[in-house]
């Protein structure tokens, strides 16, 4: 097997956390969030951030990492994809309170993301 699954994985960890970062501004409270929903640059930065972080799956399976370190993203995925849910319901309803715990499902995804990046250095798990 190439090489190259390793370098196309831990990009594609790079763009989450990047995404992850982005959809920060989200905010953590209800006022915070109802704000970001009200603003167009904001409500268009969390769109690309959510619209990358809900095809975390398809992104997976496009870096072709073994089938164990793919395995490692899945806990994450599950957050982050869960995470853009929410967010589309923030949208459809002007619902605050679903992007505070968007912003909160994101969370819950990092720890799993360092795991992926451990096992994408070692190359297994």
């Amino acid at each position: 097997m190439s090489e190259a699954w390793r370098a196309n994985a831990s990009q594609l960890v790079q763009q989450l956390r990047v995404d992850i970062a982005t959809a920060a501004v989200g905010g953590t409270t209800r006022a915070s969030a109802a704000k970001a929903l009200r603003n167009t640059s904001d409500l268009y930065a969390l769109l690309v951030a959510y619209s990358d972080l809900g095809g975390c799956r398809q992104m997976v399976s496009s870096a072709a990492a073994p089938a164990d370190v793919a395995r490692t993203f899945g806990p994450a995925c599950r957050h982050l994809e869960r995470a853009s849910a929410l967010f589309a319901r923030a949208t459809q309803r002007s619902d605050p309170a679903a992007l505070v715990l968007a912003t909160h499902e994101i969370g819950l995804a990092q720890p799993a993301l360092v795991r992926a990046m451990l096992a994408i250095r070692r190359g297994s798990t």
